[in-house]
């Protein structure tokens, strides 16, 4: 019972932080006043964790829900956002909390890598019946009106949750490479990780997983082989563009309209807006402008007003948002949280890690994979699983030379050696 009851706990913080995965069936009020009790009651909990934690990534979440606690007063004093209002808004933000929930129940590795798949599961089946019952929306919702709409070329959908099936996706090539138990479900798992981006047409979930799983596939092999993997996946690009395929033809036409625009792009236009004209006071470019209630009160007309008028949406601006709602300290704690990414090597099983926060890297300019709640809670798991990796890894003296080992959670017969990646 000790056991079950924090991996169901878990689970229901998992489900509510997704939201799940948009349902439009689930009644909205209940949703979010549920994700706020858990929250609010969470952040309770892990009080002393959050003010008492030492070591490993916690400087870095510490940072991040701190940034995010004082934008809430920055939307009072800047914008006049009332208190209780701001305090509703910012909340979906701070999942960043259960990271200190499971340093205080000291929660299970391997149980949580159960869990991450478990819900990437899920995010496939539903993906598949959304994708079977388009254009009406079952999940998540669409980029124009009420309906998925035809888009690239396709009838496009964003399905929500991507970040909890990223990070499987990421561990199914890492457990491959690992030669863990299950090699043919790790494997269709992967390959999930590929269709389902060109099945969606969006750019950086396409190229991010593609250069992250080819980066792994090549950082263990020699010079020769990796010539032949360069020269396969070559030639298997050059069918991919020439074979005629809708999603493929949509992507590549997007790329060739948006660079042919330039600086006048619209999310360069609004990048360069939201980081140097729209705060309107300077503490509000220190500390940020805080979470505004979409269409309601000053700031919230405002901000819809860009969007509707000018085609400005934080949510096209990446890290530039995070600055923008919460301030140049946030910005520190992804800087930290990115700077131990390429720092604080792993053993070779938890490579996949360090390719999740790549990803956020990689996508952070263009979307809103750094603070939206599809994705927050699974960078709150990779981030927990990377913090105890490093806490109970100890350095030897062998032969003169200083070597590193993982000490699992639960031990087993020889500690697992760490290397740096190359």
């Amino acid at each position: 019972m000790k056991k079950l009851l924090p991996t169901l706990y878990l689970i229901t913080i998992t489900a509510f932080a997704l939201k799940f995965f948009d349902a439009k069936f689930v009644p909205t009020k209940f949703l979010n006043y549920t994700n706020y009790l858990l929250i609010s009651a969470s952040a309770l909990a892990a009080l002393p964790q959050l003010i008492s934690a030492k070591g490993g990534f916690t400087p870095a979440v510490r940072v991040i829900v701190f940034a995010i606690v004082f934008s809430i007063p920055m939307a009072y004093l800047v914008w006049g956002q009332s208190l209780s209002v701001s305090v509703f808004e910012t909340l979906p933000y701070l999942p960043w909390i259960y990271f200190f929930v499971l340093i205080r129940l000291n929660f299970s590795i391997a149980t949580l890598e159960k869990i991450i798949v478990g819900f990437s599961l899920v995010y496939l089946a539903l993906y598949f019946f959304q994708f079977v019952m388009a254009p009406t929306i079952y999940f998540g919702r669409s980029l124009w009106g009420d309906t998925f709409s035809v888009d690239r070329g396709v009838i496009r959908i964003i399905f929500p949750g991507a970040g909890i099936f990223i990070l499987a996706a990421l561990m199914a090539i890492n457990k491959i490479t690992s030669r863990a138990p299950g090699r043919p479900f790790w494997i269709a798992l992967a390959a999930m990780g590929l269709i389902i981006p060109v099945m969606q047409v969006t750019r950086q979930f396409i190229l991010g997983m593609t250069l992250l799983i080819l980066y792994h596939v090549l950082r263990s092999q020699n010079i020769l082989l990796r010539i032949v993997t360069l020269a396969t996946a070559g030639l298997f690009l050059i069918g991919l563009l020439n074979a005629d395929i809708p999603q493929i033809d949509g992507v590549i036409a997007a790329g060739q309209r948006d660079a042919d625009l330039g600086k006048e792009y619209i999310r360069v236009r609004a990048g360069t807006y939201f980081l140097t004209d729209f705060s309107p006071e300077w503490p509000a470019q220190v500390f940020g402008n805080g979470v505004a209630r979409w269409g309601e009160g000053y700031y919230g007309r405002f901000v819809e007003l860009l969007g509707n008028r000018r085609g400005y949406y934080l949510s096209d601006v990446g890290i530039i948002a995070v600055y923008a709602n919460f301030g140049l300290l946030a910005i520190l704690g992804f800087a930290l949280m990115w700077y131990r990414s390429f720092t604080v090597p792993l053993p070779a099983e938890y490579q996949y890690l360090k390719y999740y926060l790549w990803y956020l890297l990689f996508t952070s300019v263009t979307w809103f994979s750094v603070y939206h709640h599809h994705y927050v809670i699974a960078t709150v798991f990779a981030l927990y699983i990377y913090h105890v990796i490093q806490l109970r890894t100890v350095v030897v003296q062998e032969d003169g030379i200083e070597r590193k080992y993982y000490l699992p959670q639960q031990p087993g017969p020889f500690p697992t050696p760490v290397k740096n990646l190359p």
